[in-house]
């Protein structure tokens, strides 16, 4: 059973990832983990500890844990450097792919920061970043 890391960041873009998920794997074929990672300066209460409006999470997952219904997912939140964040979380958690989408940034369409920081530093893993026009809708 192969576990694929999801992450996405609340854009329509990362939240269609999950139609390329379902047409390559079968349900039976995968375990798959939503990842989404929020900077940590934006949820810091007054103590310096994280806060963070779980019914938010909720409302972000909703549409991808409808469409993943036949699917065994978990999902998870973390607070830092999204591409550090990620790339550590796939390491520790030992996922054999991590499937996301990439920013279509400036006229040479380049990847996004995160994108190319998960590229160049989980070597140990199956990174596929996906063109958004080769999304199935």
């Amino acid at each position: 059973m192969r576990k694929i890391l999801l992450p996405i960041d609340g854009s329509k873009r990362s939240l269609r990832t999950v139609n390329y998920v379902k047409k390559i794997f079968r349900p039976e074929d995968c375990e798959i983990t939503v990842l989404e990672v929020y900077q940590d300066y934006t949820y810091y209460n007054t103590n310096r500890e994280y806060e963070y409006d779980e019914s938010k999470l909720e409302r972000d997952m909703a549409p991808i844990m409808e469409e993943l219904k036949d699917y065994k997912v978990e999902t998870k939140i973390l607070f830092g450097d999204p591409g550090e964040k990620i790339v550590k979380f796939a390491r520790e958690k030992k996922f054999d792919q991590i499937i996301m989408t990439r920013s279509s940034r400036g006229p040479l369409r380049m990847l996004g920061s995160v994108a190319t920081y998960i590229v160049r530093n989980a070597d140990f893993v199956t990174v596929t970043v996906i063109r958004e026009k080769d999304i199935p809708n």
